[in-house]
Parts: C-alpha cells; sequence; structure tokens
C-alpha cells in the first residue's frame, strides 16, 4: 500500500470506569499520541444523550485542548449538528480556532438531532424542512463572503481576513453532492451508522462524479474521507466475539455498525476499501474502551502502516 494513505481518528467520548474529568485527560493523552504516531485528524463526535459519565456533548470546548496540545495533526467535530446552533456562534468558534491553532481546524457539518427531546423542543423547529441547507447556506455566506457582510451589515468574524476552517459534509450517502459543489465542502461517508451501513454500495462513480463536478466548479479538487468503526482483538475471533458483544448491548437499527479486525487485517482490509471506495484517506472510530489498549491500538495501526515515516 503506498504511503499517501491517511488515517484519522473518531474519538465518541466513552470510557470504561472512570469520570467524566477523568475521561477528558484520557482523551487528551490519547490525541497526543495519535499525533505523535502519524494519524492526520482526531475528529471528536457531538451527542445529546442521557449518560451522566460522558466527558462531552458539544466537542468545541475539548477541540481546543486537544489543538493546544499538539502540533501536527488536524483537529475537529463529527460532526457540529448545526441545525441545534445560530450559524454566526457556529462561524465564529471554528474561524477563530482556524487561526489559533495554524490552520488545523475542521468543521464537519451533521444533519442529526440530539437524542433528547428536551432539544427538539426547546432549540430548533423541527417542522422546517428547510432548515439544514438554510443554516449551510448562510455558514457559507459568513465564511466566504467577509467584505460584503461587513460592508451591509457592519459583521465582523475575528480575524477579519483571516484563514477559513476546512468544512466537511457528513454523510451516509452521497446524496447531497450538488449541495457538497455548490457550498465548497469536502464530504466524510459513514459505513458504521445503521444495520446497512457495510451492504451498501460502494459508489466510487458518485464519488469521482462529485469530485469532477467540484473541480469544475471550485477550480481544487475537494478532500474526501470513509468513516467506519472497527473493534481490535489479537485474533479475529476475539475480534468477533466483542463486535458480538457490542452488537447484543445495542441491537437497533441505529447502532453503529462495527468491523471484527485484527492489525494485520485491517491493512488488507482498508487496502481493498480504498480501491472499491475511491478514496485515500479513512478516519477511524476504534470501539475499545479501556484508554491504555486503545493507545496501545494506535502504536500497532502507525507501525503496521508506516505513518510516520510517511509524514
Amino acid at each position: 500500500m503506498s504511503s499517501d494513505l491517511k488515517l484519522g481518528i473518531l474519538e465518541w467520548g466513552f470510557r470504561l470506569n472512570t469520570d467524566s474529568l477523568t475521561a477528558v485527560q484520557q482523551i487528551l493523552d490519547y490525541a497526543e499520541t495519535a499525533d505523535k504516531l502519524g494519524f492526520s485528524r482526531f475528529w471528536l463526535t457531538e451527542h445529546h444523550n442521557p449518560n451522566k459519565i460522558a466527558p462531552f456533548t458539544n466537542p468545541d470546548i475539548l477541540i481546543a485542548l486537544v489543538a493546544g496540545s499538539t502540533n501536527y495533526i488536524r483537529v475537529g467535530s463529527a460532526g457540529t449538528l448545526f441545525k441545534m446552533y445560530d450559524p454566526y456562534h457556529v462561524v465564529t468558534n471554528y474561524k477563530s480556532l482556524n487561526n489559533l491553532f495554524s490552520d488545523r481546524i475542521d468543521l464537519g457539518l451533521a444533519k442529526g438531532d440530539p437524542g433528547s427531546r428536551y432539544f427538539h423542543d426547546k432549540l430548533y423547529d423541527r417542522n422546517n424542512k428547510n432548515i439544514s441547507i438554510e443554516k449551510i447556506q448562510k455558514i457559507y455566506d459568513l465564511f466566504y463572503n467577509e467584505k460584503a457582510n461587513f460592508e451591509a451589515h457592519e459583521v465582523v468574524i475575528p480575524p477579519y481576513g483571516g484563514s477559513i476552517p476546512q468544512i466537511w459534509y457528513l454523510s451516509k450517502s452521497y446524496d447531497s453532492i450538488e449541495i457538497a459543489i455548490q457550498y465548497k465542502l469536502n464530504i466524510c461517508r459513514s459505513i458504521m451508522h445503521g444495520k446497512d451501513a457495510l451492504l451498501a454500495d460502494y459508489k466510487k462513480d458518485e464519488l469521482l462524479n462529485y469530485k469532477k463536478l467540484f473541480f469544475n466548479n471550485n477550480g481544487y479538487m475537494p478532500e474526501v474521507s470513509l468513516a467506519l468503526a472497527i473493534v481490535v482483538g489479537d485474533s479475529m475471533e476475539r475480534a468477533e466475539l466483542k463486535c458480538d458483544s457490542l452488537n447484543r448491548q445495542d441491537p437497533s437499527a441505529n447502532s453503529i455498525q462495527p468491523i471484527p479486525v485484527t492489525i494485520d487485517s485491517l491493512f488488507e482490509l482498508l487496502g481493498k476499501f480504498r480501491n472499491s471506495y475511491g478514496v485515500d484517506e479513512f478516519i477511524l472510530y476504534d470501539m475499545e474502551d479501556e484508554n491504555l489498549k486503545k493507545i496501545d491500538n494506535l502504536h500497532q495501526i502507525s507501525n503496521v502502516f508506516s505513518l510516520i515515516a510517511a509524514q
């Protein structure tokens, strides 16, 4: 496998037998290790679930902490539940972060709804069928039409003239390619959400068409990635047993669908996926819940993929 393959990390926040603040420190240790070992990105999810030991819900503050404790790795959200927020708030935070941390910040946009009904009722109008596109349009406008917004509305988002973070559209499909092209959104496709996620078509032709149309419209190539969940075992049998246990814990249709792997089989799998899906970057969610083991998995993955040598 060629050295231009990139591997990023997805951080869900869960750690076994710990409290919220201890988990935050463990997440920082995990991110710092990923940075040193040559991983490309460290993305933090956003979830608003009734979990008393959750280390975070909205990841923005942790993104600042992770970016401040790392040197090279890109850091971002995967994704910001943007329907909940005023676009001005989102743009202000992420433009500031991106310029504070040397253009290393990613803003991932996710259309998902928060888990609690409280947020459904209080934070946005769920009956507005156009809310997603309206907010994406406004986020784009605030990022890319800086001078016009200042002159017409006296809006300044510091630093004026500063760089814009990479903006990603997160989805299970390529159904919103036109939106991604129009609003200059990179695409990360998930093959871990829902019970049929791993059965979906590769859709390589759709992805290649998106890249071609994006270039024709915007004058540069977009970045694309594929997100997947893995359960790592010393043997495939142990990995499969772990997967079965996780699936029994959450058999719902929208649960995360992990792929059982050994470190060596992961190398083979991503080589096949690279060709089948047409992507050169994978975002890995390691469902291991013990931090020291997660860190050990980082070392093994970095070694077998020669990530440090590829930097």
